[in-house]
This record gives C-alpha cells, sequence and structure tokens, in this order.
C-alpha cells in the first residue's frame, strides 16, 4: 500500500502576535474560522486518499484471488493443472511387484502388462585406477638406525600421533617397546603390538591398523578403508622425522588442497603445471594452484555426461557415465601434462569396467533397452531388481475416475467462490452518510468505534466497477460459451449455471458428471487443455489480462495497472499510487497556502490589539492630564 499524508491539519497552522490580550477576542476561533474553506479542502483531499488506498486494497485482494486460482488450476507446475493432458488420465497402473515402480501416462489404455525373465539391469560404465592414486602411508628413512630408540630408558620416553579415520591416540615409544623393538622378534613385531594395544584387533584377530617393515628398514602403517594420519606429539618433529616421517603425511587425498600440493601425495608423479585433456568431446583446462575438488565440480557441471568422484574408503577417483547401457560412453583425450593418469583414469593404472543394457521380456517379446526407465503402452516402468527363474510380473492398467472427478469439483468450488467474491464487490451498496474519518474526529471516537465506522465507509467501493465487472463477464462467457466443435460441453458434463440469482455459479450434477468422466474421457480433455480454445487455456488468458504482474508497465493485467501488487514493480507503477502521489502534492501546496493564510489573518488581529494597546495607553495619559488639573 501505497504512503499517503493523512494527518488532519492542526487547528491553527501559524501562530504570530497576541492572542485577544487586549481585545478579548477567541482570536484562535476567529482565524480557524476565516481559513475554514481551505481547510475543508485539505480534509476532502485527504478523504480522497482514504477512499483510494482503500479501493487499491480491494483490487489487490481481487488479483490475489485469481492468481491464487491460476496456480493452483492453471500453472505448468500444479498438480491439478487444467491445463495439461496428464490430468485427464483416468487410467491408473499399478503391480504387487517390489522389483518395478509404474506410473500411466495420459497414453495408457486399461489392461495389463507382464514382466519376465529380466535377466539384467541396465547399468553405467565406470572408469577408475586398479589401484588407490594415494601414495601409501610410508616413512623415508631406516627407523632401525635412526637412532629413534636411543635416550628411551625408564622415565624417558619418545610419542607421536595417529589419527585413524578422525580418532587421534597417542602412540608411545617407552623402554618397554625399546627392549621389544630390540629382541628377537624386532621391531616391527613390537610396533605392531604397541599399536594393536592402542587401537584393537578385529573380530577375527587381525590387526585394525597394520604394521609393515619394508627390507630397507622404511616403517609403514596402513587400514583398509580407512584414512590414516601422523602428526608429531607437542610439536616434536624430531621424532617424527626419526621415523621417517613429515607433520600431516597421510594415505589419502585432501580434495581442497591444490594439484601442486598434492604432487607428493600421488602414486603416479604430476607433471607440470598446465594441464588439457577432453571428456567426450568437453574440453577443460586447469592449473596446478586448482584444488582437485574445483576439478571434480567443473567436469561434473559441464554437460559431459559424466560424474567425478573421490572415495575415501577405496582411495580411487572414478568416472561414471551418466547414461545407462552398452557402449563406449567414457572417452578421454589428454592433451597437455599427466592429470588423467596420476588421477588413475588412464593409462596402465586404469581400469574400464562397461556398462550394460536392460534384458528382459515384455509380454512374451525378449526386449533389449539402454535403460532402466521405459515405457510401454502409455505405462513408465522403471526396473529396480532382476527377476527369478519363472517369475512373471504383472502390471494392471484399470479406469479409476476418482482424482479427476475430484479435482473438477473442487475447481467448480474455487471458481464459485472467486465469482461470489468479485458479484459480491460490484454489487456491495455504499454508505453515503459513512465517509473517511479526519484525525480530529478518530480522537475524539473510541478504537471499537472507530473500527465499525471504517467498515461502513469502506462499503461499496467497487459498486458497479466496470474493471471488475469486465472480469465476471469474460469468466461467465467464456464458461457458458466453451465447447469443443462436434464434441462435449459443461453441459454435457452435468455442469451447469444456478442462473442470475446466484450470479452465474455453477453446480454439478454428480451422476451425469460420473458417466460423462467414464465414457467421454478423451471429449473433457479436449474441452479443457485444446490449444487457445480450451476453456483452462481460455480461462488462464482472462486471468492473466487482469492480473498479470511480470513485463513493463503498460503490458500488465488491468487490475495490475490500476492497483499494483504487492513486492512486484507495479507496486509503485501503477494508477491509483500515482494519482495519491499527486494528491499529496497538492495537498502540500495546499497546506503551504492555509499557512500564509492564517500568518495573514494573525498579522491582521496583532495589528489590531496593538491598536488597541496603543488607544488604552492614550486614554489612561488624558485621564491623568484631567485628575492633575
Amino acid at each position: 500500500m501505497s504512503t499517503s499524508v493523512n494527518s488532519s491539519t492542526s487547528p491553527l497552522m501559524a501562530k504570530t502576535g497576541m492572542a485577544g490580550l487586549v481585545s478579548g477576542l477567541d482570536t484562535d476561533s476567529l482565524v480557524e474560522s476565516l481559513t475554514s474553506s481551505n481547510r475543508g479542502k485539505i480534509e476532502k483531499q485527504q478523504q480522497n486518499i482514504q477512499r483510494l488506498e482503500w479501493k487499491q486494497e480491494s483490487y489487490r485482494n481481487i488479483s490475489k484471488a485469481l492468481k491464487e486460482f491460476q496456480s493452483k488450476y492453471l500453472d505448468v507446475l500444479s498438480a491439478t493443472n487444467f491445463r495439461s493432458a496428464s490430468l485427464y488420465n483416468t487410467i491408473k497402473a499399478s503391480t504387487t511387484s517390489s522389483k518395478l515402480s509404474v506410473s500411466a501416462t495420459s497414453g495408457a489404455v486399461a489392461g495389463t502388462i507382464k514382466i519376465a525373465n529380466v535377466q539384467q539391469l541396465a547399468t553405467r560404465q565406470t572408469i577408475s585406477g586398479t589401484e588407490g592414486v594415494s601414495k601409501p602411508l610410508t616413512g623415508n628413512v631406516d627407523v632401525t638406525n635412526s637412532g629413534l630408540l636411543d635416550g628411551i630408558s625408564g622415565d624417558v620416553s619418545k610419542s607421536f600421533l595417529l589419527k585413524l579415520d578422525g580418532k587421534v591416540r597417542t602412540v608411545t615409544l617407552d623402554a618397554a617397546f625399546a627392549a621389544a623393538a630390540a629382541g628377537s622378534d624386532g621391531f616391527e613385531k613390537a610396533m605392531q603390538d604397541k599399536i594393536d594395544s592402542i587401537f584393537g584387533k578385529k573380530s577375527d584377530n587381525s590387526p585394525i591398523v597394520e604394521v609393515s617393515l619394508t627390507l630397507e628398514g622404511k616403517l609403514g602403517f596402513s587400514s583398509g578403508g580407512s584414512q590414516l594420519t601422523v602428526n608429531a606429539l607437542n610439536g616434536d618433529t624430531e621424532t617424527l622425522a626419526k621415523l621417517g616421517f613429515t607433520e600431516g603425511q597421510t594415505d589419502r587425498l585432501t580434495t581442497t588442497k591444490s594439484l601442486a600440493d598434492l604432487r607428493s601425495s600421488l602414486g603416479v608423479a604430476l607433471d607440470g603445471d598446465d594441464f588439457n585433456f577432453s571428456i567426450n568431446g568437453k574440453d577443460f583446462s586447469f592449473k596446478s594452484t586448482d584444488t582437485l575438488a574445483a576439478v571434480m565440480s567443473k567436469v561434473n557441471s559441464s554437460g559431459a555426461g559424466v560424474t567425478m568422484a573421490y572415495s575415501s574408503i577405496t582411495d580411487k577417483i572414478s568416472l561414471t557415465a551418466s547414461e545407462t547401457g552398452s557402449g563406449e560412453n567414457i572417452n578421454i583425450a589428454q592433451t597437455t601434462g599427466n592429470l588423467m593418469e596420476s588421477l588413475g583414469l588412464l593409462g596402465g593404472k586404469s581400469s574400464t569396467e562397461y556398462g550394460q543394457n536392460a534384458e528382459l521380456e515384455i509380454n512374451g517379446i525378449a526386449v533389449v533397452r539402454s535403460s532402466n526407465n521405459i515405457e510401454v503402452n502409455g505405462v513408465k516402468i522403471e526396473l529396480k531388481e532382476k527377476t527369478a527363474i519363472g517369475e512373471e510380473l504383472v502390471i494392471n492398467m484399470s479406469t479409476d475416475t476418482t482424482d479427476l472427478k475430484e479435482n473438477i469439483k473442487n475447481f467448480v468450488t474455487d471458481y464459485n467462490n472467486l465469482l461470489d467474491m468479485m458479484n459480491g464487490l460490484v454489487k456491495e451498496k455504499a454508505d453515503k452518510a459513512f465517509t473517511p474519518l479526519t484525525e480530529a474526529q478518530k480522537s475524539e471516537m473510541s478504537e471499537k468505534e472507530v473500527e465499525n465506522w471504517e467498515k461502513k465507509a469502506k462499503s461499496g467501493l467497487l459498486q458497479n466497477d466496470n474493471a471488475v465487472r469486465t472480469i465476471t463477464a469474460k469468466m461467465q462467457s467464456m464458461i457458458y460459451g466453451s465447447a469443443v466443435k462436434g464434441g462435449i460441453n459443461l453441459f454435457s458434463m452435468g455442469i451447469t449455471s444456478t442462473g442470475y440469482t446466484e450470479n452465474g455459479k455453477l453446480k454439478i450434477d454428480e451422476e451425469k458428471l460420473q458417466t460423462a468422466l467414464e465414457t467421454r474421457g478423451d471429449e473433457i480433455k479436449d474441452l479443457f487443455t485444446t490449444e487457445n480454445t480450451g476453456l483452462a487455456n481460455q480461462l488462464n488468458s482472462i486471468i492473466d489480462s487482469a492480473a498479470k504482474t511480470s513485463g513493463a508497465k503498460g503490458s500488465r493485467g488491468s487490475l495490475i495497472e490500476l492497483a499494483g501488487y504487492e513486492s512486484t514493480l507495479s507496486s509503485t507503477e501503477n494508477r491509483i499510487t500515482e494519482t495519491i502521489t499527486r494528491t499529496n502534492k497538492d495537498i502540500a501546496k495546499l497546506k503551504e497556502m492555509l499557512k500564509k493564510q492564517e500568518t495573514h489573518y494573525w498579522s491582521k488581529f496583532s495589528a489590531l490589539e496593538t491598536a488597541l494597546q496603543r488607544l488604552n495607553v492614550q486614554g489612561s495619559m488624558i485621564a491623568s492630564f484631567g485628575s492633575d488639573s
């Protein structure tokens, strides 16, 4: 709602001079009376603004009701869109099997479909590495000769941190460990026992974290499907170095790191700083400063028809085709650098698992499809599982008009409510005895009295309003006149007018409607959905012509051009708001004139008071002369 100037004029806008101190005149009342004409003009303009704001609110309420009806019954995104042919599909598909999901389209017909011998489902082609893409968590020194155990005694130990999937534990190398490592079992056995005491073992008594020692004495940790990370305890990087590890060394990739930072972590060395390749004809270019996450995101959003992902469980990067079915659905070409090889997607360390087609029998006929989503006789079928030998999955298609009948009944009810609202407003009589209150009048009334007064003052604002009557006339004319050439109309469906006394509302003969739905379904669909002439399409056009908020000024709906709509550009770009703005400017001019007029009269009365004061002084002087003589 537009902001307006609604404050009433004060009793006096300009007070300059004496207020009847000498004359005894009620100057305030005299000035107010002399300026009453201009004061009345201001109040009349303020009342006009109030009426305009009330009318604007009424128009906007109508627009809102029209748009809500349109959104529910005529919008392409609505489940009850009467412009969509699918709404009129009375064939329902069903199956008792969990190995399928089914839904009927508008092309479905009553009957059955039998699915059997689903030998295989359609799958997607996948390329991934034959082994983990990261380097194993292995040290770079001979721990048996690095001096690691030097200095360890009864009260002196060395420690480091080992993290397993976020679970951090302190590994303390104490005197008992040093003795075991130097014994016959050796360092590897001593470290395995230490790690087992910290992380435990699996149900089969095998280690959760496995310890290894190469022939060169290099220490390694591994845990299938889990990430391991070593860190220094309290900054003790010396112990970490003697173990052969660096701070934060891990056996999994951190995708948020740049490719340059991942060089030392990749099993296949990454060469250069520029990487160019293509996937299914889509070209990609990256720098070593780009993160692995950025590479995957760009590939996935490129439309190349693949999904690129990293699994911390397998430590592998994979490319999976978007399309299912057999054949070469992923083609990689590398032109600069070796990023694809480093990630295990090209070369000797890559492995391809080709997709396969779905193979099944439909009504006894062998069928091969590249997708698990197929359509048969207007029924959409999604294959979810293979069938057992001799198993038959039955899909039943039967007529069910329940939903469509309920939608039509709701449509008629809401259409009637819409007509009721608009016709009620244009037929409501105005009570001219009740005009918008001024602020001064409101101040003398209770809150309830003001509420009751304004309720009456708002009545009949849209009495015989041409803009609203035009909309209802179009709607009624279209509803009664719509029919498919040589086909059905609303009367044939059991939907008729209640007559003039009820403002042209519709009523339903449910038995006749049921018969029409069961026997003339296609004609009913055409009645509502035929392009341009279909009832629903015509009704949508009528509502657009009244309540469309999009587009530039001058191209919007009639009610929107007149009164605007909240939260759109039209809220200020409309004729009523423009009139209110002009009227407020007129009020401002009238107030300025009033102030000048009051100033003029005050100056006259002030001059009178001054003159009378002088006469009084002179009279006193003359009287004093007479007494002296």
